[in-house]
């Protein structure tokens, strides 16, 4: 299967178990204190729609996802992949904060966030998908920051 292109600044970080990988530059401060207080993370993007749309126009290969609905209905939408145990467990902290708590309790308003986990062939992903409005990464990174 072909890699993706980088399609947004990047910085390289090693994880807690030792490996090189690329965080899209917004996304650092993030990770790297979710990797401080204990969180497994898998994938992180700083905007979805348009990273989707950069790959699409650098592969030589049709995208098995990515259509024009996709790239528009996620644009300026961040993620981050953890664990499903370790997403739940941001999302409590979360919904304990005077910041996030009703972003992430309520469903379906301006600016609050969503979680899912995909389906696998045999039942559900071991990862959740967060989805935020990428607009929050600042205030989630001056957040975790002081955890």
């Amino acid at each position: 299967m072909p890699t993706d292109p980088t399609i947004h600044p990047h910085e390289i970080l090693t994880t807690p178990a030792g490996l090189p990988v690329q965080i899209d530059e917004a996304m650092t401060p993030i990770i790297r204190d979710l990797w401080r207080l204990g969180y497994a993370t898998s994938g992180c993007c700083q905007d979805v729609g348009e990273a989707t749309a950069g790959v699409r126009g650098k592969r030589d290969t049709r995208l098995g996802y990515g259509g024009d609905a996709f790239i528009d209905y996620h644009r300026g939408w961040a993620l981050l992949k953890l664990p499903i145990p370790d997403a739940m467990r941001l999302v409590a902290m979360l919904a304990e904060t005077s910041v996030f708590g009703e972003r992430v309790r309520r469903r379906w308003y301006p600016g609050t966030w969503r979680m899912n986990v995909p389906l696998e062939h045999d039942g559900l992903d071991s990862d959740a998908l967060l989805h935020f409005p990428a607009e929050q990464i600042p205030e989630l990174a001056e957040l975790l920051h002081k955890q």
